[in-house]
Order: C-alpha cells, then sequence, then structure tokens
C-alpha cells in the first residue's frame, strides 16, 4: 500500500545557505523554538475522506512516558487545549462531532510522548494498528493500552505528540483501521501557546482529509 510522508519545518530553508557563508551563525544552533518544530502526517492513500461524516474524540490524552510500558490518561489544561483545537479543525474540514454512542465514522486519538530519557521513532509501515485506546473504547470488546508496532524505542531527550484518526465505518476483523497520523516533534511541543499553530500545521500539509473533495 502506497504510503505518503510529509516533513514541515521552516528549519529547512535556513539549513539549506549555510553553505554560503561560513561566518554566519550556525543555524542549527540558532533556531527558534517555532523553527526547530517538525510536523510529520501520513495517510492511508486508499482512504475516502469526503465518505465520512461525522467524527468523535477521546475525552482525555494518553501520555506515554518511559517508567511505564502503557499509557495513562490525562486531562490537564493543555489537554483540554489539545481536544479543542483538534475538533476544531475537524469541523473546519466539514465533519460533524457526535458522542461515541452515536456511532461516529471516524475517531480521533491523541497521546502525548514523554522521552525525557527515551525516544520513541514514528515509522508506521501498514495501516490497522489499534493505537493506545483498547478496541472496547470504541465498541469492541477485549483487548488494553499496547506499543503499536510502528514505534520503535532508543535513547533521547525530547516530547512529542501524536494524533491518529481511525476509521470506524469499515472495521476489519473487529480491528480498527488507523486512516490519518500525525506527529510533532520539536522544542515546545507541549506548550499550551503552541497548539492551535501546530494543529493548523498538521492540518494544512493534510489538504486530502476534508469531508468535501478538493
Amino acid at each position: 500500500m502506497k504510503r505518503t510522508l510529509f516533513l514541515f519545518s521552516a528549519a529547512a530553508a535556513v539549513v539549506a545557505m549555510v553553505s554560503f557563508s561560513s561566518c554566519r551563525k550556525d543555524p542549527l544552533k540558532d533556531m527558534t523554538n517555532e523553527e526547530s518544530r517538525i510536523y510529520i502526517t501520513n495517510h492511508d492513500s486508499t482512504a475516502n475522506f469526503t465518505s465520512y461524516s461525522t467524527f468523535s474524540i477521546v475525552d482525555s490524552v494518553a501520555v506515554l512516558t518511559r517508567s511505564s510500558d502503557s499509557a495513562k490518561k490525562a486531562l490537564t489544561d493543555y489537554d483540554q487545549k489539545l481536544i479543542a483545537s483538534v475538533t476544531a479543525a475537524m469541523q473546519q474540514r466539514g465533519y460533524t462531532l457526535v458522542n461515541k454512542a452515536a456511532k461516529p465514522d471516524l475517531a480521533v486519538n491523541l497521546t502525548r510522548i514523554d522521552n525525557s530519557y527515551t525516544n520513541i521513532s514514528w515509522n508506521p509501515g501498514w495501516w490497522g494498528g489499534g493505537g493506545y485506546w483498547d478496541p472496547g473504547y470504541w465498541g469492541y470488546p477485549g483487548g488494553g493500552w499496547y506499543w503499536p508496532s510502528y514505534y520503535t524505542v532508543y535513547q533521547v531527550n525530547e516530547k512529542q505528540v501524536a494524533i491518529d484518526l481511525f476509521d470506524l465505518k469499515n472495521p476489519k476483523n473487529n480491528k480498527y483501521t488507523a486512516v490519518w497520523n500525525a506527529l510533532w516533534r520539536g522544542s515546545g511541543v507541549w506548550s499550551t501557546g503552541n497548539i492551535d499553530s501546530m494543529v493548523q500545521a498538521s492540518f494544512a500539509q493534510s489538504a486530502y482529509l476534508s469531508k468535501t473533495a478538493n
């Protein structure tokens, strides 16, 4: 299955100019927090996003840390802002927010990853992982929190945020298929004041994610 991968960072343009002058500042050392941030989006190229009408979003955010191999749920001020911002972005794309009991077409999972000592590399090679919310949360019984196969752990100091969008309309073997993912990396991704701009950056490079055909 074809996958698409987009990387966005203002730092790229700066890095490209480093060869022109050795007297200028080192762009990697003098980047602002905003320039350091990278937005990675990935989607199932076979998904027809115009076929979905409704969505539901989790009422708290999953938090992964190095001290535990399972996620915990949190609802800090940051988490509430993240839920509200992603909800607004989905609505702007034409999708209608409904309660999960109303059998929505799409489900939005949100995860904060605290890599103060351990990094989690994000490289989904297939679509169909269960994410961090067990199937029972969205309607299928059983299952629990687990590490999807597309996360690889190694040592680093960093915090990340992941958004996972699952197709609830077309389950396969009682499993939900991920049709869109976003990952934020860099300085300030856990800062409440940056949430709106980071959400908009992720959706801006995902023009296909819309109820209305482009």
